[in-house]
């Protein structure tokens, strides 16, 4: 294995071996994929047949009668009156599909709102990826979508028409790879007044960006290549390994706290020949190198982003086969710093915030730079660069990983009803820019409620009003679990901050708000109940290989803990965030001084508690998950941390200090006695950090046992369970 398993996940596996057999193809796993441009076309005269008869008789009228510039099909025809080249609000437009809106390919993501396209990026255009795994009778696709994030509405049309297709594929799981330059399937980067002559100060966005006519096209494409996929099948073998982020980039944050996943879980299947069926790589970072970029060209071009160059970079290394990148945990995890050649090495020890120069897309990062390398700075390089720098990374993981041919494949989908609390996308909806996705009245989400509004109205980056009715609404959600021999994904719902679902050195002294309770006279935050943290996820889920999959099943923004949540002046009418932001008029800053921008991107502070416990329910269904007991790291001298590495008064982790259940006193468990090696938060040896002679890195969540078995801390439950 690839970091000297040496036996200690032999149990593991061994149950696996007896159950699947020898590691050959075998008649009972079967596995195909297939891929499919999701590009918008582009327009031609002969597109405008869309249109017809309600903007002309024939295409050709319609393209006389509208003769407005639309670089892609499925722009509705105008007449450019402001004589800008492009839609802009108050052009007499044709409505023929009567949304009373106009609708074109918005982009969706980076700053701002009216990202018209008008290119595509060479060889790198939108895409989807789909992966049919079989075993027995058991069927599952797993798709990836080239996109900011997809409805669930959405991903149901996709099923609905999959299934019409494919009748006996029913287990179908979406998930989108976050890319910020691909068409807005939300409706938040819409036509804004921006765009008019008078150039408004503080631009409003006129109507959602929703294009009606490309999501068919989407939703038609999508559902065609999970048939594909489907009809592909054939007997293979899967690798499966977990990797690291390659050496030469540098994490970058937008919001505290600063914590990120450095591990890539790679996935690859061979049919009997050995050939290569698909590669997929579990990557948590931002897809935005254009988005950010401050060119507008950039900004104005459709684009897979470095997603796409790391499955080019698959598919021209195994040819035949289908490159695939899942989402991994993205929240504030944004677009990191690449340095060349691809052998520098950047000192993965946190220490604090600064400034980073040379990103594309500007960068804060607690990682300090390399003493070497030059980073990547222009757009269009990076992309390519880092596409394959994971792309190298994941296939020194696959060098040494595990083969085998899976016996079991199984299951579970679930859907959750989540409180809609933040009052922008309230104001959203009132505004018409959410006209595909319902949201509810009542907790069990069973009674709908109207979008609240027409296609005119305040843009949600606006100061909040919200609607009328009514007072409390509620989202529909979705969650989901695959697994397939050892291996498993679990699939959440939104951009999550990968502290809620593999936590890291926080514990209630570090959340921006521990208790419920907030009093401004005296900044008082211990007033109240201790708000909870979410379920310890990556050590909840039940096999040696865990991929975590961010904007599975639904995008419904930003995940977090409870406490973890800031928001901004008017986000929120719940306590204590309510009278912390209306008192302390800060841009949402948290108490420590740091920003908190992602947080009005959040259904509220809620959302992550609810998606979590969710899964943590279905991981429970499936088995059980990791030994996990509250406890600190503690150094030679006997003092504890909740961080393994070197601080004001702590030498660095020696070992672990845990308080089992039930125990009365705490126990030590030191590396080297009754500890071999460090374990991640995944339960799998710890590969130390890169370039120091530090056996911890930022990955590590505990021990492995003599004997062993893995045995994983929570320090937040730690630092009560332990205080001296």
């Amino acid at each position: 294995m690839r970091w000297g398993f040496t036996g200690m996940l032999a149990a593991a596996f061994a149950a696996v071996a007896s159950a699947a057999g020898p590691v050959t193809p075998a008649a009972a796993f079967r596995a195909g994929a297939a891929k499919v441009d999701v590009t918008p076309p582009s327009y031609t005269t002969s597109s405008d047949a869309a249109f017809v008869p309600a903007c002309g008789t024939t295409p050709e009228q319609v393209a006389q009668l509208w003769p407005g510039p639309r670089p892609f099909a499925f722009e509705k025809p105008y007449v450019d009156a402001h004589g800008l080249g492009r839609y802009a609000p108050g052009d007499p437009y044709c409505d023929a599909d009567r949304t009373g809106r106009y609708e074109a390919p918005y982009i969706a993501g980076g700053s701002g709102q009216n990202h018209w396209p008008t290119s595509v990026e060479s060889g790198n255009g939108p895409a989807a990826s789909a992966i049919v795994l079989a075993a027995g009778r058991n069927r599952v696709a797993l798709v990836s979508v080239d996109s900011i994030g997809l409805f669930d509405v959405t991903m149901n049309r996709i099923r609905a028409e999959v299934l019409r297709l494919d009748p006996t594929l029913t287990q179908v799981f979406i998930s989108s790879t976050h890319d910020e330059s691909a068409p807005d399937p939300i409706g938040l980067w819409g036509p804004d007044t921006g765009e008019l002559p008078e150039h408004p100060e503080t631009p409003t966005a006129t109507s959602s960006g929703v294009d009606e006519y490309y999501m068919e096209f989407l939703v038609g494409r999508v559902a065609h290549a999970v048939v594909a996929a489907d009809a592909a099948l054939r007997s293979a073998t899967l690798d499966v390994a977990v990797g690291s982020m390659p050496s030469n980039t540098q994490s970058c944050w937008s919001s505290y706290p600063f914590i990120d996943d450095q591990s890539i879980p790679v996935l690859q299947a061979r049919d009997g020949h050995g050939q290569v069926i698909f590669t997929l790589a579990n990557v948590a970072t931002h897809a935005e190198t254009l988005a950010f970029s401050g060119v507008k060209s950039n900004a104005e071009t459709l684009s897979a982003d470095w997603p796409g160059a790391m499955r080019a970079a698959f598919e021209t290394r195994w040819p035949g086969s289908v490159g695939v990148e899942v989402a991994g945990m993205v929240g504030s995890v944004e677009t990191p710093t690449l340095y060349q050649p691809e052998t520098t090495q950047v000192p993965r020890v946190p220490g604090s915030l600064h400034g980073v120069s040379g990103n594309p897309d500007g960068c804060r990062s607690v990682y300090p730079e390399p003493a070497t390398g030059t980073p990547v700075s222009e757009a269009h390089a990076f992309i390519s660069a880092y596409g394959a720098s994971i792309a190298n990374a994941a296939r020194t993981a696959l060098e040494g990983g595990h083969t085998l041919a899976p016996a079991a494949l199984s299951s579970q989908q679930q859907s959750l009803c989540i409180p809609l609390e933040n009052n922008f996308f309230l104001a959203a909806y009132a505004a018409g820019l959410f006209p595909d996705r319902p949201r509810y009245s009542d907790s069990a989400c069973t009674i709908r409620t109207s979008s609240g509004g027409t296609a005119t109205g305040s843009s949600p980056r606006a100061s909040p009003s919200a609607p009328s009715e009514p007072q409390t609404s509620y989202l529909k959600s979705a969650v989901g679990v695959i697994t397939v021999g050892p291996i498993q994904l679990a699939y959440s719902p939104g951009e999550v901050f990968p502290y809620t679902e593999i936590r890291g050195p926080i514990g209630e002294a570090q959340m921006p708000f521990p208790t419920d309770c907030y009093e401004p006279a005296s900044q008082n935050f211990y007033c109240g109940t201790a708000l909870p943290m979410t379920p310890f996820i990556s050590a909840e889920m039940t096999k040696p290989y865990r991929f975590l999959v961010g904007l599975g099943e639904d995008m419904i923004g930003y995940l977090m803990p409870p406490g973890g949540f800031v928001g901004g002046e008017g986000t929120v009418a719940a306590q204590p965030w309510a009278s912390y932001e209306e008192t302390n008029k800060n841009g949402g800053h948290d108490r420590f001084g740091y920003g908190h921008s992602d947080d009005t991107e959040s259904v509220g502070p809620y959302a992550g508690l609810s998606v979590t416990t969710a899964l943590q329910q279905m991981l429970q269904a499936d088995g059980h998950g990791s030994r996990v007991f509250p406890g600190l790291f503690i150094d030679a001298a006997g003092h504890l941390s909740n961080s393994p590495f070197a601080s004001e008064g702590f030498s660095g982790a020696t070992g672990v200090e845990v308080l089992p259940a039930g125990a009365k006193a705490p126990r030590k468990i030191l590396i080297g006695s009754q500890a071999s090696q460090w374990a991640t938060f995944d339960a799998l040896p710890d590969p130390g950090t890169a370039g120091t002679s530090l056996p911890y890195s930022v990955r590590t969540r505990g021990v492995i046992l003599s004997t062993g078995q893995p045995q994983l801390i929570d320090v937040f439950a730690g630092e009560r369970a332990l205080a001296h």
